[in-house]
């Protein structure tokens, strides 16, 4: 009976609304059920404020609510469900200005579809049950939609539509909290932003945006977490925190003004940031084992920011700088995980990269294409493998490595390009490879001091490239390649069994090599390490080439070989070509061409070294010059030392000057003007000399 006396209500309102729009009065119908199976519908038309309010109480309730006024009327609907009620049902469509539907469910199987087209529409849903869905439709002026979900199943769509009309548009707040929550926002207008937050298992969230000031902020937690984000117009905003495993998050942003934030937390984590437009941000933080990271920027001043903690994790970073931009892109990313993946890939102009790497294992490309680019990488962990490349012009490269047995190779191809190499692992190697001219490498690696088994390889292709090696290890190695002219190397190694090659081709290069010993902590104060079992061998092929070599120690090699005219082997002013000072040290020197110079000088009785010169002994130098105008000096001091010096040309000069005992000296000559000069001191000396050889 009740039900029956509420549905003659709702007829008798009917009748009302129809004769209040003929008569341009505002409709009102309201609506109060108790029980269960209970319906309700109303149909309100005409010009005028309409107005409906529904309440039921009990199970299998269904309302529909049809509002229709014209401009200068407020439709207003609002539908109450209790909580006792089941598979409850709301339906509310009203088209004319000032819409506002409010709708509130409690209980299983709730479903709201609310559809509002006009001006100033207002839609608020609040449900709390199992299988929930709701539905918002909005098409017109300042749109605003909230909801609010409770339960298993729930399920969220709102569209929302500005046409301007001089009001800011779309606002959607949505949040859920249950197993299987879904939500999807789309927004077109002006001011759009969605606010979405869900905690439950299997959440999903979508967003699409189009406009000017969008802003968009997601929050979910629980398991398989999935964020969808896509943003056009100007002054987008998005920022996602996940918590969960197999998260996902994906953001597309286009236009001017674009941010990013994400944050995840747990297994399995990836996300992808893909902006397009003028002064995109970006900044990723992950914690989760076996996370991915992916960031695409093409804008002009692009700034990406990514921090990865877990184990397997991978980054990779594609910025382009559009051409005539007034900044550069910068990436910053660092990775604390063993076995983690990095690439940065920027084009264009002015762009920095800043890495950094500390697990075990670390792999790291970092590619930049353009002028005047920065990149700063540090890799602390044990194994780690780093590859830079530069291409273009005023391109610098700063690496700093610490990991045992890490490897860096760096290709840099233009012109002032700057490379700065900086290690202390063990096992550590340096592979640098620059093309171009004026460019400029220096590599500094400290191991251990008896035994580092350090690596460094420099090849450098041009004119006036400039190459410098500082080490300080034991059995380290270092090989210099530089083809064209004016080229520089210099190469510095303190400890036992290093080898230092030096390759030059072309003309008025430059070599200086110093094999030094070196000083460790002792009690009673910095104890000297003699060298030993060093080798130095330095090939010049063309003209006007320079070398210089110290080597202070025992049983030291070194082989010099110039082929060309107008080399020297000593530097102008006199100075001496080869040093050599200790005991069973051999210098052999090769020179090929006209108007060739060498000076040699093995053992001394001062303090240039750290070792005891006094005790020089068993040195042997060989020097041969093959060409005219040749020059050849030698001096030796020490016991058992022998000099032999082979010249074939014209006006040849050879000088030797031998201290101690048992010394052996021999000067053979073949030409015209030769002069040959020997000096000896001490016992059982042997001098040789045969000049104008047929």
């Amino acid at each position: 009976m009740k039900k029956a006396i509420t549905g003659s209500v709702s007829l008798i309102a009917l009748s009302l609304a129809s004769a209040a729009i003929a008569q341009g009065v505002p409709n009102t119908s309201t609506v109060t059920q108790g029980g269960s199976g209970g319906e309700a519908t109303v149909t309100q038309k005409g010009t005028g404020t309409n107005s409906s309010t529904i309440t039921q109480d009990g199970a299998d309730n269904a309302i529909t609510v049809d509002q229709n006024s014209a401009a200068g009327g407020t439709n207003t609907s609002t539908v109450t469900q209790s909580s006792a009620a089941s598979d409850s049902t709301a339906d509310i469509d009203q088209t004319g200005e000032g819409n506002d539907s409010t709708v509130q469910q409690d209980g299983d199987g709730s479903d709201v579809d609310v559809a509002q087209t006009g001006t100033d529409n207002i839609s608020r849903i609040i449900q709390n049950a199992i299988g929930s869905e709701a539905t918002v439709n909005q098409n017109g002026n300042a749109n605003f939609s909230n909801i609010g979900q409770t339960g298993d199943n729930a399920s969220i769509l709102v569209n929302q539509t500005n046409t301007d009309g001089g009001v800011d548009g779309n606002d959607s707040f949505i949040t859920q909290s249950g197993d299987n929550a879904n939500a999807i926002v789309g927004q077109t207008g002006q001011g759009n932003i969605s606010n979405i937050i869900e905690t439950g298992n299997a959440s999903f969230t979508q967003v699409t945006q189009s406009g000017t000031g969008n802003d968009s902020r997601v929050t979910q937690g629980g398991l398989s977490a999935d964020a969808f984000v896509s943003q056009t117009g100007t002054g987008n905003g998005s920022i996602i925190g996940q918590t969960g495993i197999s998260s996902v998050t994906d953001i597309v942003q286009s236009g001017e003004g674009n941010r990013s934030t994400v944050t995840q937390a747990g297994s399995f984590a990836r996300t992808d940031v893909d902006q397009n437009g003028d002064s995109n941000t970006s900044s990723v933080t992950q914690s989760a084992n076996l996370a991915a990271v992916s960031v695409g920027q093409n804008g002009d001043s692009n700034f990406s920011t990514v921090t990865q903690s877990g184990a397997g994790s991978r980054t990779s970073v594609t910025q382009t700088n559009l051409t005539g931009a007034p900044t550069g892109n910068t990436s910053t990313v660092g990775q604390t995980g063993q076995g983690s993946q990095n690439t940065i890939t920027q084009t264009g102009s002015e762009n920095n990269s800043s890495f950094t790497q500390s697990g075990l294992g670390a792999v790291a490309r970092i590619t930049q294409t353009g002028a005047n680019n920065t990149s700063s990488a540090t890799e602390s962990g044990a194994a780690s493998d780093l590859d830079v490349r530069q291409l273009g012009r005023g391109n610098a490269s700063t690496v700093t490595q610490n990991g045992e047995g890490s490897q860096v190779d760096i290709l840099q191809d233009g012109t002032t390009n700057t490379s700065l190499v900086t290690g202390t692992g063990f096992t550590s190697t340096v592979d640098v490879r620059q093309t171009g001219t004026t460019n400029t490498s220096t590599v500094f690696q400290a191991g251990g001091v008896l035994n580092g088994f350090t690596n460094v390889d420099v090849t450098q292709d041009g004119e006036q490239n400039d190459s410098t090696v500082r080490q300080l290890a034991g059995a380290a190695d270092v090989t210099v390649g530089q083809t064209g002219a004016n080229n520089f190397s210099d190469v510095v190694g303190l400890a036992n069994l290093s080898d230092a090659t030096v390759t030059q081709n072309g003309t008025g290069n430059r070599s200086e090599i110093d094999q030094n010993a070196a000083n460790r902590p002792g009690l009673f104060g910095p104890v000297a390490i003699v060298n030993e079992n060093q080798s130095a061998t330095v090939t010049q092929s063309g003209e006007g080439n320079n070398q210089r070599l110290n080597q202070y120690g025992r049983d030291q090699i070194a082989s010099i070989t110039q082929i060309g005219e107008d080399n020297v082997s000593g530097t102008t002013g006199g100075l001496v070509g080869i040093t050599q000072v200790g005991d069973g040290n051999l210098a052999t020197l090769r020179q090929e061409g006209d108007r060739n110079s060498s000076v040699i000088n093995q053992g001394t009785s001062g303090s240039l070294t750290l070792v005891n010169a006094a005790s020089s002994e068993d040195n042997t130098a060989r020097v041969t010059q093959t060409g005219t105008e040749g020059k050849s000096t030698l001096t030796q001091n020490g016991d058992g030392n022998l000099a032999t010096v082979d010249q074939d040309g014209l006006l040849n000069d050879s000088i030797i000057t031998q201290t101690g005992n048992n010394n052996i000296a021999g000067v053979t000559q073949g030409g015209i003007g030769d002069v040959s000069g020997i000096t000896q001191a001490g016992n059982g000396h042997t001098a040789a000399v045969f000049q104008d050889q047929p």
